[in-house]
């Protein structure tokens, strides 16, 4: 039985509302291997940030097959279909994110690329398609005020800069991440609420992560500019990989300076650190994100980032060229928002398995959403492993593919049911602390 608590629970709500939320749970389970296996063929084919050609086609695929029409190749590949209501009062949203990440030793990577889903993003396409699946199927659209449109968005990984830069420089982008990109194209201007679910890396069990944060960050790419002169005779060159050597220094002797609440993490790598053994490295160049909890606090420790690579070329002679990218907005979820998911986890797991407040050390551009509208990305189990790493996998397929998108799914029910009362609550309180 996909939901073992949901006539135990005293607490759930009126019948009518109970009933409507089994009838979404008895679509999903009749369709649970069916969604299995879409969310193992996107293991198997992972592909890297506005690359996820195959990942949309299957997405397309579902979406033709449910009779929910769509629009595609937003932000280059993601898909975007929405499932109308009786009226149409407030539209929420149900994401998956489609990109893969890098780790070639990964058993499902791809052999050329190194992409694999060691994040499991293939997991939140599959919920999402479990909540398509359960909202659609039952019917209970019919007696709901409002629409649900479920988005396959691309490029949450903020990677392969070169090749996003080229994509930007073609006129295909003006951002180089998926959010920001549909944020700017306005492919959310009809969207009031957003929610998805993220992996819990290492935890094997059904637990339920609430109102974490994660960092915001920028990201910097810098160029070291020397002379180049044969390495034997050092004195006629200027050394552009002892400036770079400098700066790093620098940036590590200012980490002391950093608020502990501010959670400030630098972390730079050399991506050229000279051309030949025997020639004085003339050019050296390299990445970093700075990260932090708030914007003014990335801010400092970005401008003291620029000091210290400064300081490291004025040493030498050396001179540099910095550019700065723009990366993520910290994650701020809605407490709201967050107490309907929670409402209806508990139909599933028990008050235990849910823990407040526990904060993700990585960045999403999720946090760039939740600060136009009220957004929540709880975390849940049923994966083994470390995030990014080649252990990570699925250890649960009913926790990690279906339990979720059942979830969602209920809190769509909540939203939108009695002329979508709860979606205008959450919404006025958001707007309101908005403008505090």
């Amino acid at each position: 039985m996909l939901c073992s608590y949901i006539f135990a629970d005293a607490n759930v709500g009126k019948i009518e509302v109970i009933f409507l939320k089994q009838r979404i749970f008895d679509a999903i389970e009749k369709n649970k291997e069916h969604i299995f296996d879409c969310g193992e063929k996107i293991l198997k084919n992972p592909e890297l940030g506005f690359k996820e050609f195959k990942t949309a086609e299957l997405v397309k695929k579902e979406f033709e097959a449910l009779g929910i029409p769509y629009t595609d190749n937003l932000a280059v590949t993601g898909v975007k279909a929405t499932l109308k209501g009786r009226s149409h009062k407030r539209n929420i949203c149900i994401i998956g994110e489609m990109d893969a990440v890098k780790c070639f030793g990964h058993p499902d990577a791809d052999r050329e690329t190194g992409a694999a889903h060691s994040c499991g993003h293939n997991a939140q396409i599959a919920s999402m398609l479990a909540a398509a699946y359960g909202l659609k199927k039952s019917g209970v659209m019919d007696e709901l005020d409002g629409d649900v449109t479920f988005f396959a968005v691309p490029a949450e990984e903020f990677v392969e800069v070169e090749y996003r830069e080229a994509l930007k420089a073609e006129g295909k982008l003006t951002h180089l991440c998926g959010k920001q990109e549909l944020i700017e194209t306005g492919a959310f201007h009809d969207i009031d609420i957003s929610m998805m679910v993220h992996s819990q890396a290492g935890v094997l069990e059904p637990n339920v992560y609430l109102d974490g944060s994660s960092l915001g960050f920028v990201a910097k790419t810098v160029e070291f500019k020397g002379k180049s002169a044969h390495a034997s005779m050092p004195s006629e060159g200027i050394n552009a990989l002892n400036a770079a050597t400098l700066a790093l220094m620098g940036i590590n002797a200012n980490r002391e300076t950093f608020k502990e609440k501010d959670s400030i993490r630098i972390h730079p790598i050399i991506t050229n650190g000279g051309d030949l053994v025997n020639v004085v490295p003339s050019r050296v160049t390299m990445e970093m994100y700075v990260r932090g909890t708030n914007m003014d606090a990335i801010n400092d420790a970005a401008r003291k980032t620029d000091l210290s690579i400064k300081g490291g070329c004025m040493a030498v002679g050396a001179e540099c060229e910095i550019k700065d990218i723009r990366g993520y907005k910290p994650l701020h979820q809605d407490i709201n928002l967050g107490k309907v998911f929670e409402d209806n986890a508990l139909l599933f797991v028990k008050p235990e398995n849910i823990t407040h407040g526990m904060d993700m050390t990585g960045s999403t551009d999720m946090g760039d959403l939740c600060d136009i509208m009220p957004c929540i990305q709880p975390t849940m189990g049923g994966f083994a492993g470390t995030a990014h790493g080649k252990d990570f996998a699925v250890s649960n397929k009913d926790t990690a593919y279906i339990m979720p998108g059942a979830i969602m799914a209920a809190t769509v029910v909540d939203l939108l049911k009695d002329g979508a009362r709860k979606a205008e609550k959450i919404i006025e309180e958001y707007n309101k602390n908005k403008g505090e």
